[in-house]
C-alpha cells in the first residue's frame, strides 16, 4: 500500500511541458492515412471486383508481416510526438541552494531490541540498516535521537555521517535512565530539531512495537505538521506471525506498526536481510509528500531519452528494399 501512495505522488506530478505538439497528431494521421492508401495497389480493382474474387487472383505480399516499414513509421510517429510534448515529473535542483530538509532518525534501545530473532540482534542490526542509510544519504542534514522509557538527542541536526556513526556504535539500553517503551516522548525533541530548519521534514522511527497511547501521540503530531513518518520495523516478520505459547520471545507488532505508518503523512517499512529496505527508506526521503510549488525550478524533460530510440529506429532506412511509397 505504501508503494502505491509513492506512485500516486509521482503520478500526481505528472504533466507535458509542451502540450501543443499534440496538435501533430491531425496532419501526421492524414499523412499516414494518404501514405496507406498509397501503398495499397489494390485499391483500383476494389472498385471493380469482389473481395472474394480479388482473394483469389492475388498473394499475399509483404503487408501482413508484423515488422515493415509502414508499421515502423506508424511507431517512430509515437516517439517523435512524445518527445516533443515533453513528458516530466520531477523537478531539477538548483546548484545556488541548500537541501535544507532534515532527516531526524529515532532509534529504539529498549530491552526488546535486543532479542536474537534476527542475528546477532534486533539493536545491531537497526544499527547496521541506520549505518546503510546514512551512506546513501551522503552529506545530507541527519540528527539522531535514542530513546527507551525516556528520549534523548544524541546528535542534532548534522551533515557529517561519520560523526553519527560514531555516536551509535555506543548506544544501548544502559545509556537511558529510564526504561520501558514510550516511543511518544521524541516528540518535541523532534519539533525541537526540525523547527529551525523551516521547511518540511522527515522522522525515521526504528523500532519494534509501538502503543496505543504512542499512536495517538503521533497521529496528533504529524496530522498537524507538514512532517512525514517512516515507521521502520526491525524483527524477524516470519516469527511475529506465529503464536508462540510459553515463547519468551516478544514478536515484532506489525499490527501497531501498520496502524502507525497507516495515514497519509507516513509509510511503514519492513526490516529485511538485504538492503532493499533501506533503498525503499531512501527513496521515501528523496520524495516526500510535500509539494513546493516554485516556478523558478525547471522540470526535467524526460522526453529526451526517446531521442536514441528513434536513432536505433532510423538505421533500419539503410537495409536494401526499406522504402516507403508516398
Amino acid at each position: 500500500m505504501a508503494d502505491l501512495f509513492y506512485e500516486l505522488s509521482l503520478l500526481s506530478n505528472f504533466h507535458f511541458l509542451r502540450p501543443w505538439w499534440f496538435l501533430l497528431i491531425v496532419p501526421l494521421y492524414l499523412i499516414l492515412r494518404k501514405m496507406h492508401s498509397n501503398s495499397d495497389h489494390l485499391s483500383i480493382w476494389k472498385k471493380s471486383m469482389s473481395n472474394e474474387m480479388l482473394s483469389v487472383l492475388t498473394i499475399s505480399g509483404s503487408q501482413s508481416k508484423l515488422f515493415s516499414p509502414v508499421k515502423l513509421t506508424y511507431l517512430m510517429c509515437i516517439l517523435v510526438i512524445l518527445v516533443l510534448v515533453g513528458p516530466s515529473w520531477s523537478q531539477q535542483k538548483s546548484p545556488f541552494t541548500q537541501d535544507k530538509s532534515a532527516l531526524v532518525i529515532a532509534l529504539d534501545v529498549s530491552d526488546s531490541m535486543e532479542q536474537s530473532d534476527v542475528q546477532p540482534s534486533r539493536l545491531i542490526r537497526a544499527k547496521q540498516k541506520i549505518i546503510d542509510l546514512l551512506a546513501l544519504r551522503g552529506d545530507s542534514l541527519t540528527g539522531l535521537i535514542a530513546f527507551a522509557g525516556s528520549a534523548h538527542v544524541v546528535m542534532p541536526i548534522t551533515n557529517d555521517s561519520e560523526m553519527i556513526s560514531h555516536f551509535l556504535d555506543v548506544l544501548d539500553k544502559s545509556i537511558i535512565p529510564q526504561q520501558g517503551k514510550m516511543p511518544q516522548h521524541i516528540i518535541p525533541l523532534v519539533e525541537n530539531l526540525l523547527k529551525p530548519t523551516g521547511v518540511p521534514g522527515s522522522v525515521v522511527l526504528i523500532t519494534d512495537g509501538v502503543s496505543e497511547e504512542s499512536g495517538d501521540a503521533f497521529d496528533h503530531y504529524f496530522s498537524e505538521r507538514p512532517h512525514q513518518l517512516i515507521v521502520w520495523g526491525i524483527g524477524d516478520v516470519s516469527k511475529a506471525e506465529q503464536e508462540e505459547i510459553g515463547s519468551k520471545l516478544i514478536p515484532l507488532q506489525i499490527a501497531q506498526l501498520e496502524n502507525l505508518g497507516g495515514n497519509n503523512y507516513s509509510h511503514l517499512v519492513l526490516m529485511e536481510h538485504d538492503k532493499a529496505d533501506v533503498e525503499r527508506v531512501n527513496r521515501y526521503l528523496k520524495n516526500t509528500p510535500v509539494i513546493i510549488d516554485d516556478k523558478a525550478t525547471p522540470w526535467y524533460d524526460s522526453g529526451y531519452p526517446l531521442v536514441f530510440v528513434l536513432s536505433f529506429f532510423y538505421l533500419f532506412w539503410f537495409r536494401k528494399g526499406w522504402t516507403l511509397q508516398w
